[in-house]
């Protein structure tokens, strides 16, 4: 049976993507893994200027799952250039996008233009200093908008999990992105018991990990029942192949892997192959998996 899913108009030969941010740029990624495995790789977000991130600790693991705080580190959108060009073609290209305000995507997008087959505007770090551009719908708007006029390659908004994805969807919907990616990691902190203070120095981070996938699904399901023709990037939490179908059920078009591509990048191809194996066993295209759920499910 096929794999393969067509969303705006961009074929990917299987519906296995990797999040933003846990694979840095692919570097060591796809020394573990051929990159004509995955349908799609996402960059981790770019910006007009290098950050360095935040002060260390950054990242702490949990049982079921991580905390963390790394604070959009990236080398800036110049020095980027040169990494975009030597970025696979075997999957499809999704650049991730980030700033501050509107005029700060727009110049991310425009650069990357050119080496993307897909832009996502990350309006919903969770780990950055003050609130997520999520958080405010009017600059929501802005920076949709911003990033519409100034390419016309397909634009994904990342959304936050602590915000109504109903109303981002809507906003989204409303500055012409056909697709969404449901969503980010979650804020959290936990405290350390050694000190009493709080284990990261910016007191919050994003968890992700299994802990949260029902939590993501449940969003996911929400945003396709009431936009039954918007195009899903579900993500959180997902292991194996059985976690990419039941997301497919849900409504996403596209499934994003981060926490265990980043503890196993081998797990990729074992994920990718056993998802073949069930799409066979229940002799349908995975295409037709997506929102089964809304319609009944298999009756």
């Amino acid at each position: 049976m096929d794999l393969s899913v067509i969303v705006e108009g961009v074929k990917f030969k299987n519906p296995v993507v990797t999040a933003s941010g846990p694979l840095g740029f692919g570097d060591e990624f796809f020394k573990y893994v051929y990159a004509g495995k995955i349908g799609g790789f996402t960059t981790k977000t770019v910006t007009p200027k290098p950050i360095q991130g935040n002060i260390p600790p950054r990242i702490l693991y949990l049982e079921n799952g991580l905390l963390n705080s790394i604070g959009l580190q990236n080398p800036g959108i110049e020095k980027f250039k040169e990494i975009a060009a030597s970025l696979p073609r075997e999957c499809v290209r999704i650049i991730s996008a980030g700033g501050e305000k509107p005029e700060d995507f727009s110049e991310v997008t425009r650069v990357v233009d050119e080496f993307a087959d897909m832009i996502e505007i990350n309006l919903s770090c969770p780990n950055v200093g003050g609130k997520t551009i999520a958080s405010d719908f009017e600059l929501t708007k802005s920076v949709l908008a911003a990033c519409r006029q100034t390419t016309k390659k397909p634009l994904i908004a990342k959304i936050s999990p602590d915000i109504d994805p109903i109303i981002q969807s809507q906003i989204a919907i409303d500055a012409g992105v056909k697709i969404v990616n449901i969503g980010n990691s979650i804020q959290g902190m936990r405290i350390n018991l050694k000190t009493g203070r709080p284990f990261f120095k910016g007191i919050k981070g994003g968890l992700s990990g299994p802990a949260f996938m029902p939590l993501m699904l449940w969003k996911v399901y929400q945003v396709k029942e009431a936009f039954p023709d918007l195009s899903i990037i579900g993500l959180g939490g997902v292991r194996n192949a059985s976690d990419i179908i039941e997301y497919a059920m849900a409504g996403s078009s596209l499934v994003g892997v981060g926490t265990q591509f980043m503890i196993n990048p081998s797990s990729a191809v074992k994920i990718v192959d056993d998802l073949q194996k069930k799409v066979d066993g229940l002799k349908m295209n995975f295409a037709d998996l997506i929102g089964i759920s809304h319609r009944g499910g298999f009756r």
